[in-house]
């Protein structure tokens, strides 16, 4: 399954993201990309990284259809700070899912 989770370098980020990579998940991880997970652990090489400012996308309107591009079967949001936020990704994902 591909699996995007959007801040996945935060501290419950750290324990999921190797988890779902030794459950032979394809796994991607948004980030800001302004620090490393709390421990290293070899499977994050695995791990797509990319590097994303959800704030500045958010005000742009382009980070739902961002992740809606990469086509996850599950996104895992870690970081969602607003209902606005989050109905767009929802929107965004969903539009992809319809098609």
């Amino acid at each position: 399954m591909r699996i995007v989770v959007i801040g996945g370098s935060g501290h419950v980020g750290t324990f999921l993201v190797p988890r779902l990579v030794r459950a032979g998940h394809e796994v991607i991880n948004l980030t800001r990309g302004a620090r490393s997970p709390y421990i290293d652990d070899e499977v994050w090489s695995d791990v797509e990284q990319v590097a994303v400012d959800r704030e500045a996308e958010d005000a742009a309107g382009t980070f739902g259809k961002r992740v809606a591009a990469l086509e996850a079967d599950v996104v895992v949001d870690m970081i969602c700070f607003t209902p606005d936020s989050a109905a767009a990704l929802v929107r965004n994902c969903a539009d992809i899912a319809d098609t």
